[in-house]
């Protein structure tokens, strides 16, 4: 086979794998499996839910027998040996320092304000800050989870102008919002109780698994508004006569 033939079926498998998807436009997962699949592998898989949750459940269980400094330290050092980790694994540099950056902050404000729950505080304001933001986007009608992934993925603005679209996306973005919010609410609750344990417990159990929740229910947007988006352009391309 020559290499003209073997880059043309490598081009059919690229152009099958993606359901045909045009170029600039990512395949959206069809089945139950690909979807899980997916959503699995945006949260960064099983190691990827034990590397984001580790340095938390260290900070829990040392602080729990050892105290507040001891805890901070185990959690940094945790923290470090994390990002060494995902480096020596090839991701994204930028998921490493992200990482450890939040576990200096968090172990910094524990350490200013001479509180175990001092750690979460920075999480619960950002939880709470992201919730606003894409609640805002809604109202603005401009829903956040449409903007990110038309601009990533080149589908302009025709989601905006079918009005179906637009409720899909207001619908993914609103729960992205709500989960954030409940994260929020619970974990501010609890640290108003001074509940340091219970607080990092809801941090991881409300961590990745509702994200995992989230990115599924996205994909079902995505897809529904990517059904529609194919009958659009095939109705403007071919115009009724």
């Amino acid at each position: 086979m020559s290499s003209h033939d073997r880059e043309h079926e490598r081009d059919g498998d690229e152009r099958d794998e993606g359901g045909g998807a045009p170029p600039g436009l990512r395949p959206v997962p069809e089945t139950l499996e690909a979807q899980l699949a997916y959503a699995w592998r945006y949260i960064g898989g099983a190691s990827g839910a034990i590397l984001t949750t580790l340095p938390v459940a260290v900070f829990v269980a040392v602080n729990a027998s050892f105290g507040l400094w001891h805890a901070i330290g185990m959690s940094v050092a945790t923290s470090v040996l994390v990002g060494a980790v995902q480096l020596l694994r090839r991701e994204p540099v930028g998921a490493a320092f992200v990482g450890l950056g939040g576990v200096l902050v968090s172990s910094a404000v524990a350490a200013i304000v001479g509180e175990a729950r001092g750690y979460y505080l920075i999480g619960n304001v950002i939880t709470a800050g992201i919730s606003a933001i894409l609640l805002i986007s809604i109202l603005v009608r401009r829903p956040l989870i449409g903007q990110v992934w038309a601009a990533a993925n080149s589908q302009g603005t025709f989601w905006r102008e079918d009005r179906t679209s637009l409720h899909y996306y207001d619908a993914a973005t609103a729960l992205w919002s709500l989960l954030a919010f409940a994260r929020f609410a619970v974990q501010q609750w609890l640290y108003h109780l001074d509940e340091t344990t219970w607080l990092g417990i809801a941090r991881v159990a409300m961590g990745w698994p509702l994200t995992l929740v989230a990115v599924l229910a996205t994909i079902w947007v995505v897809r529904r508004v990517d059904e529609r988006r194919k009958s659009y352009e095939t109705d403007h391309a071919h115009p009724p006569q």
